[in-house]
Parts: structure tokens; C-alpha cells; sequence
């Protein structure tokens, strides 16, 4: 049988024997303000950056299969990606280089140690507006590099190949502890996480790295309220995979951390420690077993009407809105400004969803926002994840400036579910059904992708 196939070959030169390849390209630029600026993350903190312990990154894959079908990713480290920086650059991909919407998935590592990204956010937590300015400044320099970013990651596309596989880490610890007085911010050894580490391996058709895209769900927050830029332990994980994968770019994606946060906090000697148990857990699943992906892609994108809770009664927002906490008044005052009429009522959450397939085997779910890690624990269950059809779970995608609690989070009370609005300028904590159409459009997008 072999000898007859290789006489087709000889005989008929035409035969398509050769592999099937991605084209794929990888890039990376570093953001880091060269000024300083108002950093995001803790309320604690009075005054602007004074120097970087790391430099911020922003990197970038491309992927293209063979019916030209693409998809980007770009990571950001980046607290939050707010409505007015994503339609940014949701505009500037579709001008510069062609890719609308639901082929662009924007991810930010959620490290507490960059600058806050909106001059909007820098006057909701009370600090003088010219650092809005600074803000204003850097995010227009911000979008030039992520525009140089795609071009150079889209240049360099070559044959390539894609293989999934993954691993775990005991990085993170659940945050929210039950106690007498409700649910306090503190670890709970006892709460669910998710220990997973995904990784897509791309390297070139000589098997040179070209990128490792890796993700975890975990708050970005060892090193606490230091005065310095940094990428916390993302930004060592990313360190430590390029250097054991030289050539490649290390592409982090956000998992569904909103509630967890590492169980080592301190120092940056701590941060490389928590890096160092990302990097290896990575290393270890690219010399495990591997899913080799066909380059075949397809992308769906929807959204989501997510409904706010009504809104507090006038005379409870007056009062709130006289409150010495900065934070509490000038949420209040921002309800009555907006919502001025006794009755009124915010229009509905519009939350994106993107669902990507890749291989016809790996199902990659973009949830938008900060999700609780039940909602990745939830939609792999629900979407059948194995090994042969493995589910990606990423959140912190495409617009990231709330907490997405679920449920049983809204039931319990606590930071993330009601008491972070006021940080996040949300009018009021959502309703509980939020959960259900999370679910039903992922289980719809799912369908359609994978047809």
C-alpha cells in the first residue's frame, strides 16, 4: 500500500502531501508611561508612580487558518480596560488593519501596579485632574504602540503550527471568607479556585517558538500599593517563559480571578516566586501530551443586556452623598447627576461575549469584566471539557471595569459582589439573573462555532 501511495506521488506531483499550517505572527512593545502617573489599584495610595520595578508590556498573536478566517490577541498589562479605551482601539483595528470586532480579543493581566486608564477614573477617586491629563496623554501614546503592535505581529506571519495543552499551579487562594458578619476580603482555603494553567503553543514550521500563550485566574496583586510600575507576577511568568523559550513571545490571558488573589503577597521576592510557579507550570505542559490544532478558526461575538438592581431611595443617596468618605459621596452624587428623577432606572449592562474554536477542538470563552471563578469552574462542565475537547475559560477580555459576580456571590454579600460599585462607578450591583444569560449566550456562541 505505501509503495502504491508513493508511486501516486511521483506520478502525480500535484497531490497535496505536505502539512496543513496556521499562519501565525507574535510581537510584543513595552507601554510603560515614561512619566510619572496615578496608579490603579488601591485606594491607599496618595500620590503618583516614582519609577518602575518592571517595565509594562503589551504583546500580541496573530492567527490566521486557511480560509483567511483570523483572530488577534492582545494582552495589555492593564488594570482595566474601560469603555472609552476599548472603542479606541476597537476603531483603530478596523481602520489599520482590517480586523472588526469579534476577530480582536483584548485581554489585560489586572496588575495593581499601572496607571489608572481613564481621566474619568482618575477624578471618580479624587486625585488632582491634571493627572487626568497625564492619564489623557499616555493612553494617545498607548494606542499608537498597540497599533504598531498589531502591524508587526501581522508582518511577521509565517506557517505555523498550534498545539493546546495545560497544567495547574496552587497559585491562587479564594479570597472571600465566610464569617459571623458576612463575607470578609480575606483568604479562605476552603473556596473554590481554579487551578488550571492553559497553553497554546505556536512555533514556526521548522518548530521555532514563535509565542506561548498561557493563562491563569488570579488577581495581579502580590506586591500591594508600591509606588513603582509593574506587572506583578505576570509580568516575571512572562520573563521566565521567554527566556526558556528564546525567540518566543510570552502572551498572558486573564482567567476568571476576580476572586481569588495569590497565596504569597509581599515583596517582589514573592512576585518572582509566584511568576516562577506560573513559568514551570507552563514549561511542564509544553513538554506533557499535546493537542496538535488544524488551522481551522471560527469566532462569534454577542452582547449581553446584564440588569442593574434598582437604584437606593433619594433620601438614602442624599445622605451617602454628604458622607466623609470621598468614595461613598461621590458615588452618590454621580447616581443623582445621572439619574436625577425619583424612579429612574440605569439602562442595562452591555456586556461583550466572545466565543472562539480553534482546531475543532479547543473552545476559547472570552467573558468580559472581573468573573468570579465560578463561572470557569461552571462553563467547562457545561461545555463538556476534556481532554480531546478542551475548554479555555479567559476573563479580564474586551471590556474590563466591573466585577462579574454570579449568583451565589450577590446571595453572600461582600466586596465583590456589592460594596466594589463604588470604586468601579457601576450605579448599582447587578441582578441576580446575570448569571443565566452569561451562560445561555455562551452555551448559544458554543453552538454556532462549533458548526
Amino acid at each position: 500500500m505505501l509503495h502504491r501511495f508513493l508511486l501516486l506521488v511521483l506520478l502525480f506531483p500535484g497531490v497535496a502531501v505536505a502539512e496543513d499550517f496556521w499562519s501565525a505572527g507574535a510581537a510584543s512593545v513595552r507601554i510603560t508611561p515614561k512619566t510619572p502617573v496615578w496608579m490603579a489599584g488601591y485606594a491607599s495610595r496618595t500620590g503618583p508612580s516614582e519609577g518602575a520595578l518592571q517595565e509594562l508590556q503589551a504583546t500580541a498573536v496573530v492567527l490566521s487558518d486557511k480560509a483567511q478566517q483570523r483572530l488577534a490577541i492582545v494582552s495589555l498589562d492593564l488594570i482595566e480596560m474601560p469603555v472609552s479605551l476599548r472603542e479606541r482601539l476597537l476603531a483603530m483595528a478596523l481602520k489599520s488593519h482590517g480586523l472588526p470586532e469579534s476577530e480582536l480579543l483584548l485581554n489585560v493581566s489586572h496588575t495593581h501596579g499601572g496607571p489608572m486608564v481613564s481621566a474619568r477614573t482618575v477624578a471618580d477617586w479624587g486625585a488632582d485632574p491634571v493627572w487626568g491629563d497625564r492619564t489623557d496623554e499616555w493612553l494617545a501614546s498607548l494606542v499608537q504602540q498597540v497599533d504598531q503592535l498589531l502591524g508587526q505581529a501581522i508582518a511577521s506571519q509565517q506557517p505555523a503550527r498550534v498545539r493546546f495543552s495545560r497544567a495547574s499551579t496552587p497559585l491562587a487562594m479564594n479570597r472571600r471568607l465566610p464569617t459571623p458578619d458576612g463575607i470578609r476580603l480575606a483568604p479562605n482555603p476552603a473556596g473554590p479556585v481554579d487551578h488550571d494553567v492553559p497553553v497554546l503553543q505556536i512555533s514556526s514550521s521548522s518548530d521555532r517558538p514563535l509565542a506561548v500563550v498561557f493563562g491563569y485566574a488570579c488577581h495581579s496583586t502580590t506586591l500591594g500599593g508600591i509606588p513603582l510600575l509593574n506587572g506583578d507576577y505576570v509580568g516575571y511568568a512572562r520573563q521566565q517563559i521567554e527566556t526558556s523559550f528564546p525567540g518566543a513571545v510570552g502572551v498572558f490571558l486573564a482567567g476568571c480571578g476576580g476572586d481569588q488573589d495569590p497565596v504569597l503577597r509581599g515583596d517582589a521576592g514573592e512576585a518572582e516566586q509566584n511568576g516562577k510557579l506560573l513559568s514551570d507550570a507552563v514549561t511542564q505542559a509544553v513538554a506533557g501530551s499535546s493537542l496538535l490544532l488544524s488551522p481551522r478558526l471560527s469566532v462569534a461575538m454577542e452582547t449581553v443586556s446584564l440588569p442593574f438592581a434598582p437604584l437606593p431611595p433619594r433620601t438614602e443617596l442624599q445622605a451617602r452623598a454628604a458622607s466623609p468618605n470621598g468614595f461613598v459621596a461621590r458615588h452618590a452624587q454621580m447616581i443623582l447627576k445621572n439619574w436625577p428623577e425619583p424612579g429612574d432606572q440605569p439602562a442595562d449592562y452591555q456586556y461583550p461575549l466572545q466565543v472562539i474554536r480553534l482546531g475543532d477542538r479547543l473552545t476559547l470563552v472570552a467573558l468580559a469584566g472581573e468573573p468570579m471563578v465560578d463561572y470557569s469552574l461552571q462553563l467547562k462542565t457545561l461545555l463538556g471539557n476534556d481532554a480531546q475537547q478542551p475548554v479555555w475559560v479567559a476573563g479580564y477580555s474586551n471590556l474590563v471595569n466591573a466585577y462579574i459576580p454570579n449568583r451565589r456571590t450577590l446571595q453572600e454579600g461582600g466586596y465583590e459582589g456589592t460594596e466594589a460599585i463604588i470604586y468601579q462607578s457601576l450605579p448599582a450591583p447587578f441582578r441576580p439573573e446575570l448569571e443565566d444569560r452569561i451562560k445561555a449566550t455562551v452555551r448559544r456562541l458554543s453552538g454556532i462555532t462549533r458548526q
